[in-house]
């Protein structure tokens, strides 16, 4: 018995090994590949890159890429062209030195980047700063005649770091992350949106830190290196990172979480900036986001997009971008994984022939309208990693099939064509650059097992330079995520041509706003510690004098002492007069004043008293509240209690009213920024939330309503109508009740006013309309239900069905259930209208006294300068009786121009424009004249029209210096894993402010 059940466990476990055997994906080769084999199909390689280059010299090569159906170029990332700049590498790669020198002394003589042109910030880096490091590096070995002191110095570093400075203003943000797009000449454009998606911000350190190691400017490879940690901190609590975000705010604006489009080359540069930059923190920053990624998104060797906040599946498809990802398991020396995953890539490739954009997983196709393939490398980035890390030939079948299907499907008459759909291998007019700087170097890179780029570091050339001996051309060579190879060993070369007797030197201490700032800690420090004569430290010393004056005195005196004494604390009534800056009384308004803040006060620290219990609100709470329908009421006033409770039962975080976006954006284009930080600054109740987006609401439309944003009018009377609307806005809306005899007033001004202008009926009619629109808005239970379905919406990707109103239209009867208002809520309800106001107004009050000075001063200067220079003349020519009249007539005429400027002071607004327009240009005139150019008329003129002309912000690369090494000091104390790495610690790492990550020497 024992014996055959022995056999029955046996057979059980063959069977489930021949399951195992069967389901595993099979990564073996079904032929071998001899040495002439694999220099074919290099050879193969090479003239697929030939066909598509010469396409391009021919046909576009003064734009950026190849249309390769029609056989013409255009224009795509920046007019500068950018396949030129992008393939330049790639010729040294192949051997074609002699094509390498052509273009590289072209760039030299040609190239111009001081263009106003919008550019991508991204791509910029990737493809230009990285195409002409690498090109840079690689001069040597193509036999460039090299300037003294490479790799330090030469045409093309140069370059390279003028595209570099000209994309450093982007990096000018609150948080240190990079826009998006930035003018090659300008700086960030006016109105550049700030959001930009994660890998815009995470993909600068591989070029940014090649470009400060070689030219010892560090202020490339710091910025990089905050924006990488201000991404870090911004991550989920369950470490995962969104797709977009704001630079400016750091707030995610789209949630889904994944490795591949617009975050995939953010993993990539932690593994391989570490090695380049000997930075082992990066490499631990990737296991730690490398853990988030495989318990949230690995599904079966598959990657799927997960929601950042909560991890759940939001999109169960492959993108081929994240064909990437092997690759960089094969580095970091984990290649089983990335064998089976990259064998599950390879069963797409070979199901189409391609890889489409989106693969959906779950149906086992190519999702709709995302069937495209734009001749992209990942595939064979991964497979030629892998190759090299393992030798499976399975790798190399690979590329040969992708090799044979480029040719066969995308070949024209003039280069290679995106595929538009893998499934019927229709062609689109379009060749990326990237075809020729990645997908065919990686391709040549898997047959060409001897080319250079495969060095390890163990052989190289030594260089000498002016103070010491050092190797390049020794590898290991390090590609940025645009197949760009960085050679590791020449970023060694340059520190010692770059220190100087100040390289010890913290130089920002001794700016002039840290001694200014040390100053005042002092001045802080020194008040702290001094005591005055009436603190209890010093009573001991003040009664010991008191005791020896008393005694000197008789009784007589300490009586009198004493009456006096007496007398000094009695009162006395003072009656105070308050004037305001026109010398008006304003003791009334003083006091209104007084109670209007005192009031104002009491509700805020009423709202402050009223603390909400954390009570966070789930889908289920949701589904159950749209579950409700009328027949389970019994009244409507049991309904709209159970909406009330309901929206004050809730509440969400701070993180989920971020993360949902509940916010709509464009109320911060009327009201401010201070909106969205007020709205997103705490937890707050559903109700809290509701009620809030009411009071903007409100305020947008009695904004809206009184035109504030587009309002025309001189400055006397649009002075008037802002005075209207604050007088109004202080009077409670129950006061609003005008006698006739006031209308009949306002009716007879209006007759003589202009159209523009508003009556004080009216305005007070659009308060009143605002007021009750919130009244009836905050008892509305329908307007709470579609609150409710947005919040929904926005944390669910469920497509919720209409949701049934709980209480008809007649039966809402809002105004049964409206309370009064007390002055201070009203106050407190239009508090952003009442700041736009008062803001508008002090404005016009300044406008019109400078419009006063421009009318009556410089005109009073002009006849005074007249007439001095006149007397001038008149007594160097004595007796010339034609001098005499020509000054008693020009006194004549300043006379006559000064009172009739005193008489047309209300004149209309064309005549004030002109007389603005006169004194532009005597503003203009005077400054040609040496003995009026230093005036103070003059200055005060020529400031004011400085400031209100349009100028371009001027970028401070030293403030953004010091801001950078600023914002990296919190880390500098992190501990970290030296094991890691066991090189040297260079020298000229300690002018880096962030030096306390290298390792020092095992």
């Amino acid at each position: 018995m024992q014996h055959w059940i022995y056999a029955y466990k046996l057979l059980l476990c063959t069977v489930f090994l021949l399951l195992l055997l069967l389901l595993a994906p099979d990564v073996s080769a079904q032929k071998q590949f001899t040495k002439a084999r694999k220099l074919e199909l290099r050879e193969d390689v090479r003239r697929m890159f030939q066909h598509a280059y010469e396409g391009y010299l021919r046909h576009a090569s003064n734009y950026d890429e190849l249309r390769p159906l029609t056989c013409d170029g255009h224009d795509t990332w920046g007019s500068y062209s950018l396949t030129l700049i992008d393939a330049l590498d790639t010729l040294a790669v192949m051997g074609n030195f002699t094509e390498f020198r052509r273009v590289t002394h072209l760039l030299e003589q040609k190239m111009n980047f001081d263009r106003d042109i919008n550019v991508s910030v991204f791509e910029t880096n990737i493809r230009i700063v990285g195409g002409l490091l690498s090109a840079h590096l690689l001069s040597k070995r193509a036999g460039i005649v090299l300037e003294q002191g490479w790799p330090c110095q030469g045409p093309l570093l140069r370059l390279a770091e003028d595209v570099a400075k000209r994309l450093l203003p982007a990096f000018d943000t609150n948080t240190g992350m990079p826009y998006g797009t930035v003018n090659l000449r300008y700086g960030v454009p006016k109105g550049e949106t700030s959001i930009t998606c994660t890998a815009g911000v995470g993909t600068f350190l591989i070029e940014f830190g090649t470009l400060s190691r070689l030219t010892g400017n560090s202020i490339y490879e710091e910025v990089a290196m905050r924006a990488v940690h201000a991404l870090w901190s911004h991550r989920s609590s369950i470490g995962l990172f969104g797709n977009h975000i704001d630079v400016q705010s750091g707030r995610w604006t789209a949630l889904d979480s994944g490795i591949g489009a617009g975050v995939d080359s953010l993993f990539e540069y932690l593994v391989k900036a570490s090695m380049l930059l000997n930075r082992p923190e990066l490499l631990e920053l990737f296991h730690e986001a490398r853990a988030s990624i495989d318990k949230y998104m690995r599904k079966e060797d598959w990657y799927v997009w997960v929601g950042m906040n909560k991890g759940h599946v939001t999109l169960p498809v492959f993108q081929s971008l994240e064909a990437f990802w092997p690759g960089i398991l094969s580095i970091v020396g984990d290649t089983e994984p990335a064998l089976r995953t990259i064998s599950r890539y390879i069963g797409v490739w070979k199901k189409y022939g391609f890889l489409p954009e989106f693969y959906n997983i779950a149906a086992g196709e190519a999702s709709p309208n995302r069937e495209v393939y734009p001749l992209r490398p990942e595939l064979i980035e991964s497979a030629m990693y892998l190759y090299r890390a393992t030798r499976n030939e399975y790798l190399l079948e690979l590329g040969e099939h992708m090799l044979e299907t480029i040719e066969f499907s995308a070949k024209t008459k003039c280069g290679y064509a995106t595929i538009r759909n893998v499934v019927t291998h229709e062609k689109e007019n379009r060749m990326e650059s990237f075809f020729l700087a990645e997908t065919s170097k990686y391709l040549y890179l898997l047959f060409d097992e001897d080319n250079f780029l495969h060095d390890d570091g163990s052989g190289g050339e030594l260089l000498s330079t002016e103070d010491d001996v050092c190797v390049v051309q020794a590898g290991a060579y390090i590609f940025n995520t645009e197949a760009h190879p960085m050679d590791m060993s020449a970023l060694h070369c340059c520190h010692a041509h770059k220190e100087d007797i100040y390289a010890g030197l913290d130089l920002q201490r001794f700016s002039a706003r840290s001694i200014f700032e040390r100053s005042r800690e002092r001045q802080v420090a020194m008040h702290d510690q001094w005591t005055p004569q009436c603190h209890v430290e010093n009573y001991e010393h003040y009664y010991e004098q008191e005791r020896e004056i008393e005694k000197a005195k008789t009784g007589q005196e300490s009586s009198s002492s004493k009456d006096t004494q007496e007398s000094a604390t009695t009162t006395m009534a003072v009656d105070i007069e308050v004037f305001d800056e026109f010398q008006q009384p304003a003791g009334d308004v003083l006091v209104s004043n007084f109670e209007r803040i005192r009031e104002e006060r009491e509700l805020n620290q009423s709202l402050q008293r009223t603390e909400v219990p954390r009570n966070q609100l789930t889908v289920s709470d949701l589904d159950d509240f749209f579950a409700q329908r009328r027949e389970n009421f019994g009244s409507a006033a049991e309904a709209h209690n159970y909406v009330l409770n309901f929206m004050g039962n809730f509440t969400m975080d701070v993180a989920f009213i971020r993360g949902l976006q509940l916010y709509d954006t464009n109320i911060s284009s009327v009201l401010g920024p201070g909106a969205q930080k007020e709205y997103e600054s705490r937890m707050r109740s559903l109700w809290q939330l509701y009620e809030l987006e009411q009071q903007y609401v409100a305020n947008i439309r009695l904004i809206q309503g009184l035109g504030l944003l587009s309002f025309q009018a001189d400055g006397e009377r649009l002075h008037s109508h802002l005075a209207n609307v604050l007088e109004s806005l202080d009077r409670p809306s129950s006061s609003f009740q005008l006698e006739e005899q006031n209308v009949q007033e306002l009716q007879t001004n209006a007759t003589s006013s202009a159209s523009s202008s508003m009556h004080l009926n009216d305005i007070r009619e659009i308060i009143l309309q605002a007021r009750n629109g919130y009244a009836l808005a905050i008892v509305n239970t329908t307007a709470m239900q579609e609150f409710a379905q947005r919040v929904y919406l926005s944390g669910t990707t469920d497509a919720a069905g209409r949701y049934r109103a709980l209480l008809e239209p007649d039966e809402l009867r809002q105004e049964d259930r409206m309370r009064p208002m007390k002055p201070a809520e009203e106050r407190e309800l239009f508090r952003y209208a009442r700041r736009i106001i008062d803001f508008r107004k002090r404005m016009a009050e300044t406008v019109d006294r400078l419009q006063t000075l421009m009318q009556e001063t410089p005109r009073a200067a002009a006849a005074k300068s007249k007439e001095v220079a006149a007397s001038e003349n008149a007594q160097q020519a004595t007796g010339d009786a034609d001098v005499a009249t020509v000054y008693a007539e020009s006194k004549a005429k300043a006379l006559e121009v000064t009172t009739t400027t005193t008489a047309t002071q209300d004149e209309t607004k064309p005549k004030i424009q002109k007389e603005k327009k006169q004194l532009t240009e005597a503003a203009v005139d005077a400054e040609t004249e040496p003995e009026e150019s230093g005036s103070v008329w003059s200055q005060f003129v020529q400031t004011i029209l400085r400031k209100t002309t349009v100028q371009r912000v001027k970028f401070d690369e030293a403030v953004l210096l010091e801001k950078t090494r600023k914002a990296l000091e919190r880390y500098a104390d992190k501990e970290l894993p030296h094991h890691l790495f066991g090189c040297h610690r260079p020298e000229y790492i300690e002018a880096f402010a962030y030096r306390d990550f290298y390792p020092d020497a095992l």
